[in-house]
């Protein structure tokens, strides 16, 4: 390329916004024809607002060269987008069947050419930006396939086929590795269920013994209170339980886990403020449709049947016993006993906030 031709190019490289326009006939008269022009085409052999078989409007064709050698040109607004316009250029392409398909707007220039076999969108051959066009790298691929002289020797055939080969290798390689990562993946999500089913199972576990040691508690109450019923003497003060308690210690600590606030779970997403909470007992589900509203606020239940606020485990004992389900005067630890809308009792929340917090370890 001689010096004047040369400076030209570098004109075009660097060439703002406002000088180019932004109109797509700016575009097309400011940046694509001087630039075929340097690629040694004339523009008097350039045939401009070319109508294809079906109606369509090419903007640029160069006709003027063999018949497996033809190019079409499509330009757009300066900053317009052309992933838009892909859908648009291939119709072109089937209609006129070009070797080569041009789309330009005053940002960069995407080159495409029908692969066998390969899908339009992945026939991109290259993007090249307008700024890079004087730079060696991109205006030795712009003289390869776009210069008058390669197409005219269809010495671009063999410069298109080195690219188709690249190309379709390189999309072998990614069908590869998206093999691969399908493969893994399916492994992974196989391991994650089982490691889920695994833990629903445990967590079910879990909440039968810790429902069995509430049982067993409250047995030996009943049984402690006959025995003292026996002598004719009163409940209070005889009985004790002390050290047999499992829900509400640490495990290997010995020490009593910190309680757990309503506000705590609404706070943490775990339940609503307002939220309906229903009576429950492990082996029986919901107890006579009895539920409450959590009341964070003040840590209790709203019953629904009187509207009057209970602590969480003054209600379920009270409910309990009139429904017969306990017969002892002793607290009841509350939370086992409400259930959610969802299926979690509270005490099951209770232990993801303590988990949480470290209560649990």
């Amino acid at each position: 390329m001689d010096a004047e031709a040369q400076a030209e190019l570098l004109r075009i490289a660097g060439l703002g916004p406002a000088e180019i326009g932004a109109s797509e006939e700016n575009v097309k008269q400011k940046v694509v024809v001087p630039l075929l022009e340097l690629l040694g085409h004339r523009k008097e052999n350039l045939q401009f607002e070319y109508r294809t078989r079906s109606g369509g409007k090419i903007d640029i064709f160069i006709k003027d060269v063999p018949h497996d050698c033809k190019v079409l040109v499509d330009t757009k607004n300066y900053d317009e987008r052309l992933d838009e316009y892909v859908d648009q250029i291939r119709g072109y392409t089937f209609d006129e069947n070009p070797l080569l398909a041009v789309l330009a707007n005053g940002v960069e220039m995407r080159i495409y050419s029908p692969l066998p076999g390969v899908a339009f969108e992945k026939s991109l051959l290259y993007v090249i930006k307008r700024a890079e066009f004087s730079k060696e790298g991109p205006w030795a691929v712009l003289l390869g396939l776009l210069g008058a002289e390669s197409l005219s020797s269809r010495e671009v055939h063999t410069k298109l086929a080195e690219r188709e080969k690249e190309i379709k290798k390189a999309i072998s390689d990614e069908e590869e590795l998206r093999h691969q990562a399908r493969a893994e993946l399916e492994g992974i999500k196989s391991d994650v269920d089982a490691k889920q089913e695994e833990l629903e199972q445990k967590q079910k576990e879990l909440e039968k013994l810790r429902a069995k040691a509430v049982q067993v508690e409250e047995e030996l109450h009943e049984q402690i209170a006959r025995v003292w019923e026996k002598l004719g003497l009163p409940l209070e003060g005889q009985a004790s339980t002390e050290g047999i308690r499992v829900e509400g210690e640490q495990a290997g600590r010995g020490g009593k886990a910190k309680k757990v606030r309503l506000k705590e779970l609404v706070d943490r997403g775990l339940i609503r403020d307002g939220e309906s909470v229903f009576l429950y007992y492990q082996g029986r589900g919901r107890i006579g449709k009895e539920q409450a509203k959590v009341v964070a606020a003040e840590n209790k239940l709203k019953y629904g049947r009187d509207g009057q606020h209970y602590s969480v485990s003054d209600l379920a004992a009270q409910l309990l016993r009139k429904h017969g389900v306990i017969t002892h005067k002793y607290p009841v630890q509350g939370p086992l006993y409400w259930q959610t809308e969802m299926g979690k009792t509270l005490n099951e929340l209770n232990e993801q906030i303590r988990q949480t917090r470290g209560d649990r370890g």
